[in-house]
């Protein structure tokens, strides 16, 4: 290990740095999941790492997810801004050092998830796709794509397994930002939606107009939308009740810019 990540006097700054720069490489993460790369790099010890991430949190760089994202942490547009803002003063070869190192441990620790990616068989001049996100047998997020174009079902095919959990992050925060009077009116009782015996059928039923549910164990609800025509995607994300379910579905087929920025997730180019 090079000298410079565990022998030089660092402030309190850099290590800050240090861990936003680890969790924007690789978000959303969990403390857990964050400190063996940590360690490995030598960036801190871990008391200091979890008083700074403390520190982060408190600050509203921070933030935990929700749901099936629950104890994972990512940055927040505070936290992208300090990110921005402050880079420069963290030294090229400590970052450097950390953006090399990510993407070959975020792989591993998704490949710790059933991630799996499926075409299959519809009618001529068109593909279909589905993407699975598993923890042990129950579906965290599936996600069928119906489209012509079979250059988009390529490259989403090429990018999910990478980017899956970043797309269940920007599902689960977008479907928290219902306006809160709206959300108050929908809390109790739950208004019902369809059920059905499994996530694939649900999915398979869902359309423009009605969502459909899947119960997983005593409380656990699979939600099931759809979006658009051309390309069409579905999407049933797991949520922890049958409320927070009805509010997410209604949320997300009420959200007119969720099937482009998904897309964009999916498609887009990254940055170096």
């Amino acid at each position: 290990m090079p000298d410079s990540f565990s022998r030089k006097r660092v402030s309190d700054m850099e290590h800050r740095l240090r861990l936003l720069c680890c969790i924007d490489a690789m978000e959303p993460i969990s403390p857990d999941h964050l400190w063996p790369f940590v360690a490995q790099l030598e960036l801190m010890d871990y008391v200091s790492m979890c008083l700074y991430l403390d520190e982060l949190r408190q600050s509203g760089a921070l933030a935990e997810g929700q749901h099936a994202l629950a104890g994972q942490l990512y940055l927040t547009a505070e936290g992208h801004q300090q990110w921005k803002l402050f880079q420069s003063r963290m030294p090229i070869s400590d970052r450097e050092r950390i953006l090399q190192e990510a993407p070959a441990y975020a792989q591993a620790l998704k490949e710790r998830q059933y991630l799996r990616v499926m075409w299959e068989p519809v009618g001529e001049g068109r593909h279909s796709l589905l993407c699975t996100v598993r923890e042990n047998e129950t579906p965290t997020l599936l996600l069928r794509l119906n489209t012509c174009d079979r250059a988009l079902a390529e490259r989403i095919a090429a990018t999910f397994r990478e980017r899956a959990s970043r797309l269940l992050l920007t599902l689960y925060t977008r479907g928290l930002t219902m306006n809160i009077e709206q959300a108050n009116s929908l809390r109790s009782p739950a208004p019902s939606l369809p059920h059905l015996p499994t996530g694939e059928e649900a999915l398979t039923a869902a359309n423009g107009e009605q969502a459909y549910l899947c119960a997983y164990g005593l409380r656990e609800q699979l939600a099931a939308i759809c979006l658009g025509q051309e390309p069409q995607m579905k999407l049933a994300l797991l949520l922890p009740g049958q409320t927070e379910a009805y509010q997410w579905a209604h949320a997300a087929l009420n959200d007119p810019d969720l099937l482009s920025d998904v897309l964009d997730l999916l498609t887009r180019e990254e940055e170096l």
